[in-house]
């Protein structure tokens, strides 16, 4: 039997019926696949739907924004460090952590001697802070330096930061040595905004000689709000210059909250 098939009266015989199913049938089946793998597994995300970054931060922070160490010492025990850190970006740096390693007189690392971690302070744009602490030296090594890597910072936007003051101590003084040879050394707290909230976690003290290079280190701790007073009790340091000596006042903010425009340290 044959089959009309268009207006010219040709014929298509039943094979070729049977092909032309075929041909559809797999047609149909692919549209379907298609149709499913678009459901189930899209190829593409929607903009609306990529995660965006922090607000307020670098994600990640940007590489030149780790801060600069420029200079350490270490104490003669071999157990008493400090280090100075500035910043090398237009932003500002914060949550700082810093690994402190001993060294030996090759500037090998010590494995006796327990490696140390810091924590920074809020450092601005073109500015300068310290941080000191003390390693784990059960063995008493001999210890000739420290080598010091930052592990983690974050960098935010200037304009987050507009409702903080920068403080910085100046007018040191030093007392005439008591009975065991200790002077006090202290100084006065001035800031960029006066009558702003400051959050000075600590004081760090870092004397040098007339060539610059840190004889002496020592961090005290503040929780006070208002504009605290810095003073350390130290033992005679034979070649320290109070021309040469510095104390450093970090911030860190005192509320969760993350930093915003004209919010001060303290959330107020």
């Amino acid at each position: 039997m044959t089959t009309e098939a268009g207006a010219g009266g040709r014929r298509l015989q039943p094979g070729h019926w049977l092909l032309i199913g075929i041909v559809v049938l797999l047609v149909g089946v692919a549209a379907f696949v298609v149709l499913r793998r678009g459901d189930a597994d899209p190829t593409a995300a929607d903009p609306g739907d990529t995660p965006s970054a922090t607000a307020g931060t670098s994600t990640p922070p940007r590489a030149d924004c780790e801060p600069q160490v420029t200079a350490t010492g270490i104490d003669a025990a071999g157990v008493a460090y400090g280090f100075v850190y500035r910043s090398r970006c237009d932003q500002v740096v914060r949550e700082l952590k810093f690994r402190v390693t001993a060294l030996d007189a090759d500037s090998n690392p010590i494995g006796g001697v327990t490696e140390g971690t810091a924590s920074g302070g809020v450092l601005f744009p073109g500015g300068e802070l310290a941080a000191a602490g003390e390693l784990q030296n059960p063995t008493k090594a001999k210890v000739s330096g420290i080598q010091v890597t930052v592990t983690g910072y974050g960098a935010y936007p200037p304009g987050d930061f507009s409702g903080w003051t920068q403080p910085e101590v100046v007018s040191l003084a030093q007392s005439k040595p008591g009975a065991q040879g200790f002077t006090d050394i202290t100084g006065l707290l001035r800031s960029t905004q006066p009558g702003v909230p400051v959050c000075i976690a600590e004081f760090v003290l870092i004397m040098r000689d007339t060539g610059d290079k840190i004889l002496y280190t020592q961090a005290e701790t503040t929780s006070e709000a208002s504009r605290p007073t810095p003073s350390f009790s130290v033992p005679p340091v034979p070649g320290a210059d109070l021309a040469h000596t510095t104390i450093y006042a970090p911030q860190r903010p005192r509320t969760a909250t993350p930093p915003a425009a004209g919010v001060a340290c303290d959330g107020s």
